[in-house]
């Protein structure tokens, strides 16, 4: 009966223990089930604020958003128990409940601080056609701030080990993982760029310098430039004040402003020569001081800031706006704006009547632009696109707003790469043949760092295939062949090719289709960069290799951006192909 007595206790303790995580094991289910209810709502949720968004409904929109908020909440309070903390450290399912966790946490944040900040501004930006530069500003400094939040939030969801979660779980976390990692890239270009037209359209008189590049004929930073277009702001819009084509800036003996030695070694002293080479450079701030010498060298005033577009950011536009029409009676659609704009003035115009017809396209389409009333939401979602391919870049003699640009992808060549991360390459591509046949040229391109290397340093690859699609040259006018004046043979691409590597890269030679390659090799802007010239006839397919060693050891994460191009290449990374362990 003693022997009863003392294990009597022990048996009722036990059996409340039991009850208890039973208890538990009860609520706990039911903040699962309570989360995941609300995750599923928030998921579908967010599907009608997407529809919303590209339906132009700001109102409907904006319902989403709280929607979507509370559901966000909603997931996160019912992980928050510390019940579901202690619940974490169990095995089989502790990790689940941490990702879990973990997603809804960082949803909620999301919906806080970015999604609501953001509707709650963007239908103060227009109204009546014209911007409020206040609002406009307001809008940026919401959106940086929104893309640190983003950032964070991509940071968290990253340093999830997925290896271990249950297959639902681990889909989802991937998922919204894949969805993140571009997103804070384009919130920080769209805070750039709200920060850029504020203060642009803020001061009465302010000009912009409008680049239009023409990827026909290939440079760094898109295509050469083959016209201008000065816009000065007036009440909250933009107006166009003049225009000027390439032929109205005659060549020069010498630069006309000095260019670093890099650029001459790279590509002689060409760059600031020649208006049509100011897009040559990576620093996209050298590319805008010599936008602003040549329009001063024609008696015009320093523009207070400078735009490069190329025809494929404007067909982005075109989506918005709708079909321009022209002064000879048709009109221009996104579908048809390259070949109509690139491909048939070369064609069937002389050069007189090409720079008429171009500058007509210019003036209706900047008319259009100018006077269009868009909500904020239509012209990021136009905009993203052009914008990530470099199809888009700003400089602002504004130094706050200069420094709001730098560093993103509407910086230029150099802006994209600092975007892409510290182990990123580029392939920056420009003509050699003096004429616009690049709209033939068809490139994939491949990056491979493998490592495997005793000292732990990555060999990396960057792998070209080349090839031409020009038709007999007897079909092509001069304006597109270039009639060999530079050195290219007649219906040939003659492109020089540079691969820029991370700072402290070190180089491997390069080589076309297994031959040895001679390469210019110099460092450029800090970055070393290697650079050969490629010439490619009709139907031919070159295959040419730039070979690296990492600076240092470890694994990387290589990223790889190139010079926008008319047909789109075929892009390949791949950071693991064998050989991984890694020294210390």
């Amino acid at each position: 009966m003693a022997r009863f007595l003392r294990i009597g206790p022990l048996v009722l303790t036990a059996a409340l223990l039991l009850c208890a995580v039973i208890a538990a094991f009860g609520w706990l289910a039911l903040r699962v089930v309570t989360a995941g209810t609300q995750l599923m709502a928030m998921e579908s949720t967010s599907r009608d604020l997407v529809a919303a968004i590209e339906a132009r409904d700001l109102p409907a929109a904006a319902d989403a958003v709280q929607t979507v908020s509370a559901h966000a909440r909603s997931a996160a309070q019912a992980t928050s128990d510390p019940l579901w903390v202690v619940a974490e450290a169990m095995p089989w399912f502790g990790d689940d409940l941490y990702a879990v966790r973990t997603l809804s946490a960082q949803a909620a944040t999301l919906a806080d601080h970015v999604a609501d900040p953001i509707l709650g501004l963007v239908d103060t930006v227009v109204a009546g056609g014209a911007v409020d530069p206040a609002s406009l500003i307001a809008l940026g400094r919401t959106l940086d701030g929104a893309g640190a939040a983003v950032e964070r939030t991509a940071d968290a969801v990253a340093a999830l080990d997925t290896s271990s979660l249950l297959p639902p779980i681990r889909e989802g976390t991937e998922t919204v993982r894949g969805a993140l990692a571009g997103v804070a890239p384009t919130v920080d270009a769209l805070a750039a760029l709200a920060a850029f037209v504020g203060a642009a359209a803020g001061d009465e008189g302010n000009t912009v310098l409008v680049m239009l590049q023409n990827p026909a004929e290939l440079r760094t930073g898109g295509g050469i430039t083959g016209s201008f277009v000065l816009l000065r702001s007036h009440e909250g819009r933009f107006e166009l004040v003049e225009q000027a084509d390439s032929s109205q800036f005659p060549e020069r003996d010498v630069s006309i402003v000095p260019m670093p030695d890099s650029s001459a070694m790279l590509y002689g002293d060409i760059a600031g020569r020649f208006v049509q080479n100011a897009s040559m450079p990576v620093d996209f701030a050298q590319t805008a001081a010599l936008a602003r010498a040549w329009w001063q060298s024609r008696g015009g005033a320093a523009p207070d800031a400078v735009v490069s577009l190329d025809p494929l950011a404007l067909r982005g536009l075109l989506a918005v706006t709708g079909a321009v029409p022209l002064p000879d009676g048709t009109e221009l659609t996104a579908d048809d704006l390259v070949q109509r704009v690139l491909v048939d003035p070369y064609l069937q115009l002389d050069a007189d009547t090409q720079t008429a017809f171009l500058q007509s396209v210019s003036t209706a389409l900047f008319e259009r632009l100018t006077t269009i009333e868009a909500d904020p939401l239509t012209w990021a979602r136009a905009l993203a696109g052009p914008a990530a391919e470099g199809r888009i870049a700003l400089w602002s003699a504004d130094a706050d707003v200069q420094e709001a640009i730098d560093g993103t992808v509407l910086a230029g060549p150099s802006g994209r790469l600092t975007a892409a991360g510290e182990d990123a390459f580029a392939v920056f591509l420009n003509d050699a043949t003096g004429g616009k046949m690049d709209s033939f040229l068809h490139i994939d391109m491949e990056l491979t760092a493998t490592h495997c290397r005793a000292d732990g340093r990555a060999d990396i690859l960057v792998r070209l295939t080349m090839s031409s699609s020009a038709p007999d040259p007897d079909t092509l006018a001069m304006d597109i062949t270039g009639n060999g004046t530079f050195g290219t043979g007649i219906g040939d691409i003659g492109t020089s090719v540079s691969v820029v590597a991370p700072p402290g890269t070190y180089f491997g030679g390069v080589t076309k289709d297994g031959e040895r390659e001679l390469s210019v090799d110099v460092e450029d802007s800090g970055r070393p960069t290697s650079l050969v010239r490629i010439n490619l006839s009709p139907d031919e397919v070159n295959v040419v290799e730039f070979r690296f060693i990492a600076a240092g050891p470890g694994l990387l994460e290589p990223a790889l951006i190139h010079t926008p191009l008319i047909n789109d290449p075929q892009v390949a990374v791949d950071s693991d192909p064998g050989c991984r362990e890694v020294s210390p």
